[in-house]
């Protein structure tokens, strides 16, 4: 524990002014130290152009912690489709978001000092843009909790977007690497764990570990070796989502040769059994190899993904956004508008968003905030091919692939985190 504080000390002390960190830290009881907290507090100075430490310190738990699952849920008399409890329609309030939301307040004043360069001004431009193509639907759904929690949170994300690409610049990428290849290591530990016992390890209080075992209704099983096996969660809600993070997040590791988390890591990615998140990651893998070698960064995914369901689900989508095509159904109501658009078929009530989250957005939000969503994945897109920065290239490209068959990039905080990371990497300061 003391050298991995000690190489994380090592990796922030440029960032700010940490002359009165200690060297090392040997566990976290001198760290929080109340003595060490006061002297952090009364140095910290938001008129000087450095970042306080304060801020550097909740970005690096945000980066290490983000897999976490720990959330507050709010049951609701709406909550409910036909006596069936939906996630959807359950606001939560996050502890990552928490964090988030912390790191936003207290960085206000260095915000409004900063000069913006013309990549983050876009950035804000759009994504001000979206939120505001989304108040429509929020006004659709009546402006209930739902729709008005929805809003909030996409723009609580999308402000972390923007804080990446203020204050994240090269001379951060180490730190962020180091915490993300921390970060896949323990999640990654924890469903090696999971798979290989074939129930949950520690429960949920250990950030927020899914209750697992194969008897559980609604506990998602796979097929391996010719068994029916339970597939790796982590601390994330479903193993596509495991997938689906892992299958850029490696290919960042990869880059960077942090082999040890690497390969934890894709043992979590496989034994997750997500074919998504396979193809994400053999093309990331594949586009990065191109790009490494000096060739375009061009390559094809292909999979076969013969799940009826979702293709019902798009074409419910089709029909609310039909209905409505300026201001949808309502932000976050898609499921809960399903009933009168036709549900899928099959023995048990499948009540979940449709799995593409550009569908998502057109049948809740309406057509003008898809195009604003596409614009700002467009400028990203060009914004890292003119700084020639092809792993956010790659990165965006696998989004963009995995929002073509799941919501979660869109729906869920652990997605929505890979999601405004990598948009707010596309537009930070580059030395190129």
């Amino acid at each position: 524990m003391g050298k991995f504080w000690g190489r994380i000390v090592k990796k922030i002390r440029p960032l700010g002014n940490l002359s009165h960190f200690p060297k090392t830290l040997p566990g976290f009881p001198q760290f929080f130290h109340k003595r060490k907290l006061q002297n952090i507090w009364k140095k910290l100075d938001f008129s000087t152009g450095k970042l306080p430490p304060i801020l550097i310190l909740l970005f690096s738990f945000i980066i290490f912690l983000f897999p976490n699952n720990l959330a507050k849920h709010l049951i609701l008399p709406q909550s409910y489709i036909l006596g069936v409890l939906v996630d959807y329609l359950s606001p939560a309030l996050y502890l990552t978001e928490i964090l988030i939301a912390l790191l936003l307040v207290l960085s206000l004043g260095q915000l409004l000092k900063r000069k913006l360069n013309r990549p983050q001004k876009m950035l804000l431009l759009f994504s001000g843009f979206f939120l505001a193509t989304l108040l429509p639907s929020v006004w659709r759904g009546s402006f209930d909790l739902i729709g008005i929690w929805r809003w909030i949170e996409i723009a609580l994300w999308l402000g972390f977007g923007f804080w990446v690409s203020v204050f994240v610049s090269d001379k951060w990428k180490r730190l962020l690497f180091l915490l993300l290849a921390a970060a896949v290591f323990w999640v990654s530990f924890l469903a090696l764990g999971q798979f290989l016992t074939q129930h949950s390890l520690f429960g949920y209080w250990f950030l927020g570990e899914p209750e697992l075992n194969p008897s559980l209704g609604g506990v998602t099983l796979g097929s391996w070796g010719g068994k029916e096996v339970l597939r790796a969660y982590g601390t994330f809600p479903h193993p596509n989502v495991l997938g689906g993070v892992l299958s850029i997040v490696l290919v960042w590791l990869w880059l960077k040769r942090y082999w040890v988390s690497f390969g934890v890591g894709l043992g979590a990615l496989i034994t997750s059994l997500s074919k998504t998140a396979w193809a994400s990651f053999l093309g990331g893998t594949l586009g990065s190899f191109l790009v490494r070698s000096g060739l375009n960064p061009f390559f094809i995914l292909w999979s076969d993904f013969s799940v009826s369901r979702r293709l019902e689900l798009l074409g419910s989508a089709g029909k609310m956004l039909v209905s409505s095509p300026l201001a949808g159904v309502g932000l976050g109501q898609f499921t809960r508008s399903l009933p009168n658009f036709g549900l899928p078929s099959g023995l048990s009530l499948f009540v979940q968003p449709v799995h593409n989250i550009f569908a998502l957005i057109a049948a809740e939000s309406g057509i003008l905030a898809l195009l604003a969503f596409l614009a700002l994945l467009f400028f990203a897109l060009r914004q890292t091919i003119r700084d020639r920065r092809w792993w956010l290239t790659v990165s965006l490209t696998q989004l963009i692939f995995l929002g073509l068959f799941d919501h979660y990039l869109y729906t869920l905080p652990q997605g929505l985190f890979l999601f405004s990371l990598i948009i707010g990497l596309s537009f930070s300061y580059s030395d190129n």
